[in-house]
């Protein structure tokens, strides 16, 4: 984790609470089941005695904004303050030391006043792809050309599932019928296996497609699953980020020049 100012959200522990705690909110639980959630996730951050501090005062101050501050974990963290036990990691930093003890104690002030009424938390969109490592599949573009990506990994994280694609050299209003590869109904896995990833802006050849907001999601008939367990022609690694919302754009610009 890390740490890089005595604010509280000056450190990335304190950010993924702030930031899970709302997920959780958005997601439907309450303050206390999205509480107990967290000590299970961040048991480890909870015994570190470095670490215990950041925990409890990123949940109390983003409890207490959105309005869902809980008794226990008001007295989590008002103990925490009057004990002093944040302090210590900050003793070999005195122009930190300071600054970090203006902050807790605005903290503390903050928390035993009134907090503001429960603020809506909207669901944060998580990226839930349905395709694996081996499938072929056709993206429709909003002019109806097709595209067609292999999956070569899959990204997994708290942002949600997302595949990892090479582009293959494929972009027009009918599938490649006409090169055999579909022909009679049937797929030739081993001339499509064949059929080679596409370099984009010369350097680019794999890509992680996702997205962050629910609004851009592309929609299921835009999609078909060709085929399984085909072939990559790369190992998976150093892939860029592509959001789907700039995927026809970057189709277009790369097929069309």
């Amino acid at each position: 984790m890390g740490v890089w100012g005595p604010a509280i959200y000056s450190d990335d522990l304190a950010c993924d609470i702030r930031d899970d705690f709302k997920k959780l909110i958005g997601d439907g639980l309450n303050s206390e089941e999205a509480t107990s959630t967290l000590e299970k996730e961040y048991r480890d951050s909870i015994i570190d005695s470095d670490e215990n501090s950041v925990f409890w005062f990123a949940l109390a101050d983003t409890q207490w904004k959105t309005g869902r501050l809980i008794g226990r974990v008001l007295e989590k963290t008002l103990e925490i303050i009057d004990k002093g036990s944040d302090l210590e990691r900050w003793k070999e930093d005195t122009k930190n030391l300071k600054k970090r003890e203006i902050v807790i104690t605005k903290l503390k002030q903050q928390l035993l006043i009134n907090q503001p009424k429960e603020k809506r938390i909207a669901k944060v969109y998580r990226e839930d792809s349905k395709f694996n490592v081996g499938d072929i599949f056709s993206y429709q573009n909003k002019l109806e050309n097709k595209a067609l990506f292999r999956v070569i990994g899959i990204h997994q994280d708290k942002g949600g599932r997302s595949s990892v694609c090479e582009l293959l050299d494929w972009f027009d209003k009918s599938l490649p019928i006409k090169n055999g590869l579909f022909s009679k109904g049937k797929i030739d896995i081993n001339k499509l296996s064949k059929l080679r990833f596409r370099t984009v802006d010369n350097c680019k050849t794999q890509f992680m497609l996702a997205e962050t907001v629910a609004k851009y999601k592309p929609k299921e008939e835009w999609f078909e699953l060709i085929t399984t367990k085909s072939k990559s022609q790369q190992n998976c690694a150093q892939y860029s980020l592509v959001f789907w919302r700039n995927l026809d754009e970057l189709l277009r610009n790369e097929f069309e020049k």
